[in-house]
Formats: C-alpha cells, sequence, structure tokens
C-alpha cells in the first residue's frame, strides 16, 4: 500500500470506513491541536471497532498515522494500542510487531514488562516448540518486576496471566496454583468471560488439592471465582476444598463416597489419590496443632492418630513430612511418642476457625485476669 502523511492518510481513511467519519474528525482535531492524552484516549477506542478489524486496516494506521506521533504518547498506552493492532496479524507477525514495539519504550517499566508479557503469551499460542522462549521472556518480565511497586494493574494482570497459561502448559500444579491467584488479585473478574471463569475456577481446585506445596486453601475458597462453579458439575469440588482446608477426613471420606462416579473421571485426582490422603492427614494435624492452646501442643501419638485416622505406626512419618516441609516447628520425642510443636505454619482462616480463635483469646484473656487478681489479691499493702 502506498504510503500517506498524517492528514492524507485519515482522508483516505475516511473512504475505507465511512460510518467512522465523525471519529475520524475528532482524531484530526486533537491531533492539529496536539492534545496527546485526547488523543490516545480516541485511537484506543478507534482500533477496536468492528470495521477497523474487518478492512485490516490497523496496521496501515500505525504506520501511516500513529508513527508519526507515537514518541509523544505514554509509553504503557502505545503498547496497549499496537496489541489491539497486533491481533490482525498472525502469531509470529504479531510477537515481532511488539517486539519492535518493546524497543521503542524499553525504558518505561509498566510499557516495557507488558511488551514482554504480550510476547511471552505469544510464543505459547505458536505451541510448545516455543515453550522454552516464553520461558526466558517471562524471566526477562519478572526480573524487570523485582523491587517494584505501583505499576498499573494491567502490567500485573498481564503477566500473572500469561505465566498462569505457562504452568498450566508445563503442567506444574504448584505454580500454577500461585500465578493464577495473583493474576485474579490484579485481574477485575467481571472482564473475564463466564465460561473462563469456570475453567479457570475448576483448575485451580484441582492444582489445590494435587499442587506439591499447596497446603493453604483459603485464598481460593475466599476468592469470589469459586461462584463459577455453582450449580455446575463440578460444585463439588467447593465442598471438597472447604473439607481439605480444615483436614475434615470424616467429610472427605464421605465426599467421595457421595461423587465417585465424576471423580472417577477425574483422572488428575484418581492419579494423585495416594497423594490427596496423605495432604489431607497433613491438614487435620495442623488443624489439630491450631485449635491446641500454645501452651498445650506437646501431642501423643495417640491423639494425633484419633485426629488424621492413621494407624499409629504410621503417626511419626506423617511429622516428619510436615517437619521437612516447614509446615510445623517442634521435636520428637520418640521415647513417650510424643511432638513438642512450638509454630504452625500461618494459614488464611474459615468463619469456623476465626470463632476458634476468638474463643482462645476470650478465655487467654480470662487466664491473665484471673492471674491479676491472684496477684493483687496477694500484695501487701505497702504504707509510706
Amino acid at each position: 500500500m502506498a504510503q500517506y502523511k498524517p492528514l492524507e492518510y485519515l482522508e483516505h481513511l475516511k473512504k475505507i470506513v465511512p460510518d467512522y467519519v465523525d471519529q475520524i474528525n475528532a482524531i484530526r482535531e486533537t491531533y492539529d491541536n496536539k492534545l496527546w492524552h485526547q488523543l490516545t484516549k480516541l485511537i484506543e477506542v478507534f482500533v477496536i471497532t468492528p470495521q477497523m478489524l474487518e478492512k485490516k486496516e490497523l496496521h496501515n494506521f500505525y504506520n501511516n498515522f500513529i508513527k508519526d506521533f507515537e514518541a509523544k504518547l505514554k509509553p504503557l498506552s502505545l503498547v496497549e494500542i499496537c496489541i489491539a493492532i497486533a491481533r490482525q496479524f498472525d502469531i509470529d507477525e504479531s510477537r515481532k510487531f511488539i517486539e519492535s514495539i518493546s524497543k521503542k519504550v524499553s525504558k518505561d517499566k509498566s510499557a516495557y514488562i507488558l511488551s514482554l508479557s504480550y510476547m511471552a503469551n505469544s510464543n505459547l499460542r505458536a505451541g510448545t516448540d516455543q515453550l522454552q522462549e516464553c520461558k526466558k521472556t517471562l524471566e526477562i518480565a519478572k526480573e524487570e518486576l523485582q523491587g517494584i511497586t505501583g505499576l498499573d494493574w494491567i502490567v500485573y494482570s498481564s503477566f500473572y496471566r500469561v505465566s498462569t497459561d505457562y504452568y498450566m502448559a508445563k503442567n506444574q500444579a504448584s505454580e500454577f496454583y500461585k500465578n493464577a491467584l495473583m493474576y485474579l488479585s490484579y485481574c477485575k473478574l467481571e472482564t473475564i468471560p463466564q465460561e473462563e471463569q469456570a475453567s479457570l475456577a475448576y483448575n485451580l481446585c484441582i492444582a489445590a488439592l494435587v499442587g506439591e506445596n499447596v497446603y493453604g486453601f483459603g485464598d481460593l475458597i475466599a476468592n469470589p471465582i469459586l461462584k463459577a462453579l455453582e450449580g455446575s458439575q463440578h460444585s463439588w469440588l467447593i465442598a471438597f476444598l472447604k473439607a481439605f482446608n480444615i483436614g475434615d477426613i470424616a467429610q472427605f471420606e464421605q465426599l467421595m463416597s457421595q461423587h465417585r462416579d465424576i471423580i472417577s473421571q477425574q483422572t488428575a485426582i484418581t492419579n494423585n489419590m495416594q497423594k490427596l490422603r496423605q495432604k489431607i492427614s497433613i491438614l487435620a494435624l495442623l488443624e489439630l496443632a491450631f485449635r491446641t492452646p500454645s501452651d498445650q501442643r506437646s501431642i501423643s501419638f495417640q491423639k494425633i492418630a484419633q485426629a488424621t485416622k492413621l494407624p499409629d505406626t504410621e503417626i511419626e512419618h506423617l511429622l516428619m513430612k510436615s517437619l521437612s516441609l516447614g509446615l510445623i516447628k517442634g521435636s520428637i520425642d520418640q521415647t513417650v511418642q510424643i511432638i513438642h510443636i512450638t509454630w504452625v505454619t500461618p494459614r488464611i482462616l474459615d468463619l469456623n476457625q476465626i470463632n476458634s480463635m476468638n474463643n482462645r483469646i476470650t478465655e487467654w484473656f480470662n487466664k491473665t485476669k484471673s492471674s491479676l487478681k491472684i496477684v493483687e489479691d496477694d500484695t501487701v499493702d505497702l504504707v509510706a
């Protein structure tokens, strides 16, 4: 296509998309008056109009118009506009286009990281042979993010979204879980299509259950993303998570029996059943330790066996596993078969657990008050 000067191109564009003459006139007016912020806002809307997409005109719009003043635009806005334009290219062309833009905005953290996230996503969409390139780009973006706070939410959202998709592709449940929760913390839930919400919620539940180092489900249980599963064929997963969160083995067994037909079709669960049983046993131990006052955490193996529904012979192994994972701290007295727990990993609490903590605080307050009264009653009045 012939090259145009900016204003000539806008006149040419009116013939291509005649329904948008008013918008093009507004774009020209702000361009003539060098109102770069207002122009940015108009372009952000214009590049996502159906006719511009249909006519395959976005690349020409960039080359003949935006390129003339792109240095005047806020770098992050430029990248966002160019990402919209890149949708008209194939995967390889879009990656190369955004890569060229990334070099122009490399001094701006937000813009550079957003462009890197898009490039990583392009690698991911290109197929498994580009996963290594995706990883390299994500590592660069992650390094750029180190020690930086206060960036625009879309920067964090885009980075954690592509990281989530990458770890999903690599089948790394723990990393998927962590990055997906970070993505949701920055993303506005209403911007995610309902079907995609349901898929993400399902995958998060499975990742929480089978993830190697996932022993806290409070973040997910409290997240509104789980509402996407309510009333669906996977709604049982919500109850499943809640049972795991408090180490309720009886509820776990009941749910396994109640939903055995659908669970039998979930290979991620059936292939990891031994791991799941060990995980809920550890969570039952954590719940027992949490509910036990800190000054009474010398807990017998027998009591742990009752809480975890494990035979006595397996308790020491369970404790060693929990200690090695850093979920508890303490020492084991093998002679009398007792563990002295000095610390339990922090957890996000549900309402029942908060109520339990409230009761313990009340109990501590009453004991302190009683002790203070004893001290006051036994103190001899001193007369000057």
